[in-house]
């Protein structure tokens, strides 16, 4: 019977580890799609300002319909420069960011736009 018992805490273990593991992968993939979201928005803007230099998401809001809910507003940070910028979010543990337009999506635990 003690052999049962144990047997189903580990199962019930091995379990739980799998459900984190995907809730961690959920957040992850849920952060990059974010990120994958704003781009016509963030392109948009680039190119009637002939760069990046300025991008805030307050313009982003105001100038091109981009809806943040207070979440969203809360995590993402916009940095820029004159050629470029660094566009990131956090959902959960995950940081997911792109740095420059054709640069690809990235995501980390660390923040990566600095």
């Amino acid at each position: 019977m003690a052999g049962i018992l144990v047997l189903a805490l580990i199962i019930a273990g091995i379990a739980v580890g799998h459900a984190r593991a995907a809730m961690q992968t959920a957040r992850q993939d849920a952060a990059a799609a974010e990120i994958r979201i704003l781009d016509p928005v963030v392109a948009a803007y680039g190119l009637d300002n002939a760069g990046f230099t300025g991008m805030t998401v307050s313009a982003l809001e105001r100038d091109y319909g981009a809806r943040f809910d207070s979440t969203m507003r809360s995590t993402l940070q916009i940095t820029t420069s004159s050629n470029g910028y660094c566009i990131q979010i956090r959902d959960g543990a995950w940081y997911a960011a792109q740095q420059g337009p054709s640069a690809p999506i990235e995501t980390s635990q660390t923040a990566i736009c600095r």
